[in-house]
């Protein structure tokens, strides 16, 4: 083989090599974009998942915030209403001094204990009623009472309140849960 025929033969083979390392560098270069085509899809769905977890985090968290906020209100609205109640049946206690209130305040003066009562204040209509009652007691009308009776010992040691207002205010609390489920209609 001549010169000429080795430099080519060598010359062919060097280009079969290049090719060949061509082929091979642009097959690792492919690996690698697709390997990095994977790596960066993978982080694009960290990324998203991630970015999920914290957006319902943060729903949750203001889903919360809202819960608390309508809680309050609907808190403020009922204490509201039960306010507003209790004026309302404050307001018809007078009503209880139609019918049969002699029976009333007569029952209310016997609930006392036995005692000497010293004053006795009641509604200014029911002074008469008072005196014969007590008889021995000061007997004075107080306009903010709207029936019964408050009593008095000497030195108001002992005390004694059996009005309408009192008898409201200590069942109040007993009758409101029933009030509030008729009023807002889940009693039914």
């Amino acid at each position: 083989m001549g010169c000429k025929e080795l430099i080519g033969s060598l010359r062919a083979a060097g280009d079969e090599k290049i090719k060949a390392m061509h082929a091979e560098a642009e097959q690792e270069a492919e690996r690698i974009r697709a390997d990095a085509a994977r790596r960066i899809e993978a982080l694009q769905e960290e990324y998203v998942r991630k970015h999920a977890a914290e957006a319902a985090k943060q729903a949750e968290a203001l889903m919360a915030e809202a819960n608390r906020t309508v809680r309050a209100i609907g808190l403020r609205a009922d204490r509201a209403l039960a306010e507003r109640l209790f004026s309302a049946a404050r307001a018809s206690l007078q009503t209880l001094r139609n019918a049969g209130y002699r029976d009333v305040f007569t029952g209310f003066a016997r609930e006392l204990p036995q005692f000497t009562w010293k004053t006795v204040r009641v509604s200014p209509g029911d002074v008469a009623l008072a005196r014969e009652q007590f008889p021995g007691a000061e007997v004075l009308a107080d306009p903010g009472i709207i029936g019964g009776l408050e009593a008095a010992s000497e030195g108001d040691r002992v005390k004694v309140v059996n009005t309408f207002e009192k008898r409201l205010e200590r069942m109040w609390e007993e009758m409101l849960p029933d009030i509030m489920k008729e009023v807002t209609g889940q009693g039914t």
